[in-house]
């Protein structure tokens, strides 16, 4: 059970609670208002143990205004909880480690990663990624820090690699399998959705699927990065922002909080073509490189909302951009 509930759910349990027991009915229009409150406030005192007992995801929104501390923060605001399919939010420290043992080990992984790329373990970052795991996600909750100090804190975790690992230590999922894999089964409904729009985002799908149709229409990655280029534009949104295109000596001066950019040498094409290097942009940050357009997309996705939401104090702007 999750320390902090919405009242849609906790609406849903009172009336499983009557549904299962009409005798336990109140004299409310809905028949479990007093339920509804009295669930509440059982939830309260469950985060106050929770709390107490030093629970971290409870006792990270603890502390503020209070009869103790009248000049604190309201209890209501910045609430930080876990998002939807985020079983892991703020774990605890591994058994016997403590602050200081893990930012040893940090460091550790930050030497490591210094090291020229065929000179890398690879088996001990990812061991040391894993170990760290519960500071990373403390720090990034707690902290309102720049990506760019982000970055330099953990400098293996924009490794795409190592953020599939992180978005599956967070979520238990295995994202690119599941998008994929989704991808693939819905790109032939969506290419031919594209042929059949009509009006000026019909002009814009046409442009990319005749840039499609250029390249290897057998191959699996054009098919998926036609489908999800066309996407927003079938849906009638400007990605123009988010999805760019620039020479490489204009990549330093980019700026934004987010972008996929594709850095091409000539006049850029209507769709990103396999031989395009891309840059994912964090906070006007170059943070990582890919050869591979949908798998930048994953990438910056899982960058965005498991990284970058919990940083910013207002993270409505942020999801309207990724949704």
């Amino acid at each position: 059970m999750k320390p902090i509930q919405d009242v849609s759910k906790l609406k849903k349990a009172a009336l499983a609670l009557i549904t299962q027991y009409p005798c336990l009915k109140d004299y409310s229009q809905t028949g479990y208002d007093g339920w509804v409150n009295s669930i509440s406030f059982k939830m309260g005192n469950y985060r106050s143990k929770l709390s107490k007992a030093g629970v971290k995801d409870v006792s990270i929104n603890s502390g503020k205004r209070s009869h103790s501390c009248p000049g604190g923060a309201p209890s209501r605001s910045g609430i930080k909880r876990a998002r939807r399919g985020e079983v892991n939010f703020l774990p605890d420290y591994p058994s016997g480690e403590s602050k200081d043992t893990l930012d040893g080990l940090r460091l550790q992984m930050i030497s490591e990663m210094q090291k020229v790329s065929a000179e890398r373990d690879m088996a001990l970052i990812y061991q040391l990624m894993q170990q760290t795991f519960a500071l990373r996600r403390e720090e990034i909750i707690n902290s309102a820090m720049p990506i760019a100090e982000v970055k330099n804190q953990w400098l293996a975790l924009f490794c795409q690699a190592q953020l599939y690992k992180e978005f599956h230590r967070i979520t238990n999922q295995n994202l690119p399998y599941t998008f994929l894999g989704a991808l693939d089964k819905a790109a032939p409904r969506l290419l031919q959705l594209y042929e059949n729009t009509k009006g000026t985002w019909g002009q814009k799908l046409e442009a990319v699927l005749q840039s499609y149709s250029h390249q290897d229409t057998c191959d699996v990655a054009s098919t998926r990065a036609a489908a999800l280029f066309g996407l927003p534009f079938y849906l009638k949104e400007d990605s123009s922002e988010v999805f760019r295109c620039c020479k490489e000596d204009e990549l330093s001066q980019l700026q934004g909080p987010m972008a996929l950019v594709a850095i091409t040498s000539d006049d850029p094409p209507p769709l990103p073509s396999s031989s395009n290097h891309l840059a994912i942009v964090l906070e006007d940050n170059v943070v990582a490189y890919h050869s591979c357009w949908v798998e930048a997309v994953i990438s910056l996705s899982i960058s965005v909302r498991k990284l970058l939401l919990p940083l910013v104090q207002d993270a409505s702007q942020w999801e309207c951009r990724v949704e």
